[in-house]
């Protein structure tokens, strides 16, 4: 297990069935979108899973480090930063707007984790099972976007795009704050109203 991975899933050690992990997983996930972290119990969690709580305590250290494996469980990207490289800023940002369209589909919000990440900046023993690796990796996607086109000339390459990424990010836990989605439409609005506008305009060589 690598160093990103063992700060994500703490799985307690040991030789155990992992054949309920699945429906604890899916458990904790339903419960997790529905109620909320602080309001979701490892009892709430082990009715829904039908496992005593024992059973989900030899394999889980703490509520924090479960519903952090649960995340990753349902979104094993968040474990990476693969951001698109097509060769084009805005195929790119296109690619981002495709895969929000895909996470809508889903049955647990898209927002799930950036939800979850306001309430770890309350918990912080769900801030360290998080870590930045997992709650800034939106950001980081967007500045990697962002550099590769500054490397390749489309936009300029004396801005500190990170400012951008910094800003998209917020934008986005606003939303959650104010109790709206981030959603493809969403995406899709931040990227054509603020961030292409914002790039293309900077002085410096474009295409």
């Amino acid at each position: 297990m690598n160093d990103a991975e063992s700060k994500l899933r703490q799985r307690t050690v040991g030789r155990l069935d992992r054949s309920r992990d699945p429906a604890i997983l899916d458990a904790a996930l339903a419960a997790l979108a529905v109620q909320g972290y602080d309001a979701t119990s490892m009892d709430d969690i082990a009715a829904r899973a039908g496992v005593g709580k024992a059973a989900i305590y030899r394999r889980w250290s703490s509520k924090a480090a479960l519903m952090t494996d649960a995340l990753v469980y349902w979104r094993p990207e968040l474990l990476s930063d693969d951001a698109p490289d097509t060769g084009s800023l805005s195929e790119d940002l296109d690619l981002l707007v495709e895969r929000a369209v895909r996470n809508d589909s889903d049955s647990i919000p898209s927002d799930l984790v950036l939800r979850v990440a306001l309430e770890a900046t309350r918990d912080p023993q769900l801030e360290a099972a998080l870590d930045d690796l997992m709650l800034l990796r939106g950001r980081r996607i967007v500045k990697i976007v962002l550099d590769r086109a500054a490397a390749r000339g489309e936009i300029s390459a004396d801005r500190d795009w990170s400012l951008v990424a910094d800003v998209v990010t917020a934008m986005a836990l606003l939303r959650v704050v104010k109790a709206q989605p981030v959603d493809a439409h969403y995406v899709r609005e931040v990227i054509d109203t603020l961030v292409l506008p914002a790039v293309r305009s900077a002085d410096g060589p474009r295409r």
